[in-house]
């Protein structure tokens, strides 16, 4: 019988019976506090990587040894038996589990096994996944990075050129410049000059610096929060020395530099080198960043996590990736064209990360516009920086920026489902940089006397009496993340809308309320947590902004925040701007009223 996706029993509870939740909040505050950190302080567990489609291979093998087909592709090594495979392995670490490869191309690859009753809770493919229950004893092998597709599509995502993404490739593959420069029949001098081009672009101070940054990227491993050092000295069986200086070559860093950071002589941190390239096979810096990535990869995705996130496709989110000057922190956002098209920015919510839903997308497109989303900081692909409590947008703003100019776009028009604040502060920031702006369903202030309507009713009064509940709520809720889970997430959300509860029929709405969610599985969730703050306690006070060219539409039926509530908050912060009632609108009008979005859009970019 197969066991129905549930979430962890306490917040299975909230979402069953919430206003018997709430009536136990009212009652004795404390003891709600209390009992939920009991029962959920252990499901917090993040997966911190969603990898790209392909660039995982797998080997499997019987209960008796014996190698099982998989289909995988050529690069996958073969053996005909489990004791072959440890037979070959050149490097065995972290208990032996842990091993050295050499390919069919003769690219070194990590490879990772485990028992199969071991990765019940692994995130792996459903063909993988069916392929374990055919095979009780037996074991799974992940074997990372042989593909060349998903590192190709990683280095587009930072807006490489085709010479630059080749070049960068095969230096990832091969491990050296020059070697990588006779695979292509180019020049070294080419090669090179192209490498220090490539660092350039990204904000980055030299090739294994890029290679590191490129493979993460590839692998979908999210900005999370895990000792590196620890995971590194654990798996690859070194000292936390060794684990220290190899992060930092592998970040770019100079032999000096690395001295100063680790507190020994030059001379220690090359002896510490030589031990870690004879150790695992390696000739160069590269190759090690290349290792530690592969690593940690490898150590992330083998590891039971309360619901699998799946795999990123480039064809469904088209990843692009900007580095932050000086800092070399990553950002993560999508341009789904066309390149012609009229830009706007579609701002995601606090609850949520930037994948666009279809129907907006669609209908945007076939207007003549050109959606763009951005990761705000500490949400899905983008390091949270230096955003705080304090200065909860300071960091989104310069983003924003960045991939703006970066884009060539002076002025942009914005449409925001929720996201008003941020908007607000980019406008005061910069206001010539921003066009007309639709703000749907934008999140007044909490107040005691706003509306309180099941499970989101429950939220919200929780979150404004004991706002020491918010970071925990997140991790309790996001890192369950399933498809069913959302589906579950999500309707019961929107139980009192019949207008919201129908979208829960289309499977296209349930795909884009995961897309959207699923990256805050990953553990980078803390932009999500700060601006909740915001929300809840009215951390960050809106001047009065005196613009015509913008509009809120917030719909009858959103069963979160009422048009009274809107209307009256909202009015303070903007009192030259139309905010209309949706008559029949729920809390998702991106999904359920494209049309009337972008209609309002083109009416305000007319003027």
């Amino acid at each position: 019988m197969v066991r129905e996706d549930k979430f962890s029993s306490n917040f299975q509870r909230m979402i069953d019976r919430p206003e018997e939740l709430l009536e136990a909040l009212l009652a004795d505050p404390d003891a709600f506090e209390e009992e939920v950190r009991r029962e959920e302080q252990h499901n917090v567990r993040a997966t911190a990587a969603i990898p790209t489609d392909g660039f995982l291979g797998f080997a499997m093998f019987d209960g008796q040894g014996h190698a099982v087909d998989l289909g995988e592709p050529e690069w996958v090594p073969r053996p005909a038996s489990f004791d072959e495979l440890l037979a070959e392995a050149q490097v065995r670490s972290s208990n032996g589990r842990l091993l050295c490869l050499a390919t069919a191309t003769d690219r070194l690859a990590f490879a990772l096994w485990a028992p199969i009753e071991e990765t019940s809770g692994w995130n792996l493919p459903s063909r993988i996944r069916e392929a374990c229950q055919q095979a009780p004893g037996g074991r799974l092998v992940l074997v990372a990075g042989g593909a060349a597709e998903p590192l190709e599509m990683a280095a587009a995502g930072f807006g490489l050129s085709d010479l630059q993404q080749r070049v960068v490739v095969a230096v990832v593959r091969i491990g050296s410049v020059r070697e990588a420069a006779r695979h292509l029949g180019i020049g070294y001098t080419t090669a090179r000059q192209t490498m220090a081009d490539v660092a350039r672009r990204m904000a980055l101070p030299n090739t294994p610096a890029v290679v590191r940054v490129i493979v993460s990227a590839a692998f979908g491993i999210m900005p999370g929060e895990f000792d590196e050092e620890a995971l590194l000295a654990d798996m690859l069986r070194i000292t936390p020395r060794q684990a220290k200086v190899a992060l930092l070559v592998s970040s770019g860093r100079s032999r000096e530099e690395v001295a100063h950071a680790v507190g020994c002589g030059l001379a220690v941190i090359k002896k510490e080198l030589e031990l870690l390239y004879a150790n695992f096979g390696v000739q160069s810096a590269t190759e090690l960043a290349r290792l530690i990535v592969e690593v940690k990869a490898l150590r992330l995705f083998a590891r039971s996590i309360d619901g699998a996130p799946g795999f990123l496709a480039a064809a469904i989110e088209p990843t692009r990736f900007a580095m932050r000057p000086q800092t070399m922190e990553l950002i993560g956002w999508s341009d789904y064209g066309p390149a012609s098209g009229k830009p706007v920015l579609v701002v995601h919510s606090n609850w949520s990360c930037r994948a666009v839903p279809r129907p907006l997308l669609v209908e945007l497109q076939k207007r003549g516009w050109r959606p763009i989303a951005i990761d705000r900081p500490g949400f899905g692909a983008t390091h949270l920086g230096r955003s705080s409590r304090e200065d909860p947008f300071g960091q989104a703003i310069a983003d924003t920026l960045q991939i703006l100019d970066a884009c060539r776009i002076p002025r942009v028009a914005i449409i925001a489902k929720c996201g008003a604040q941020f908007v607000h502060a980019l406008k005061q920031a910069v206001p010539d940089r921003v066009g007309p702006v639709v703000l749907v369903s934008p999140s007044p202030q909490t107040t005691p006397d706003g509306r309180r309507v099941g499970l989101v009713g429950m939220i919200k009064e929780t979150y404004m009496r004991r706002p020491r509940l918010i970071e925990l709520f997140f991790r309790m809720i996001c890192t369950q993340f399933t498809m069913p889970r959302v589906e579950q997430l999500t309707r019961a959300i929107v139980k009192e809308s019949p207008e919201d509860t129908a979208l829960c029929d289309d499977p296209q709405f349930i795909r884009d309320r995961f897309r959207a969610l699923r990256p805050m599985s990953t553990g980078n969730l803390a932009g999500g947590i700060i601006e909740e703050h915001v929300i809840s306690l009215g951390l960050d006070r809106l001047a009065p902004l005196d613009v015509d060219d913008w509009v809120v539409l917030q719909g009858d039926k959103d069963i979160h925040n009422s048009f009274a509530e809107v209307e009256r908050y909202w009015r303070q912060v903007l009192p030259r701007t139309p905010i209309l009632c949706v008559e029949g609108g729920g809390r998702f009008m991106t999904s359920s009223s494209p049309d009337l979005i972008a209609g309002h859009l083109e009416v305000l970019a007319a003027k």
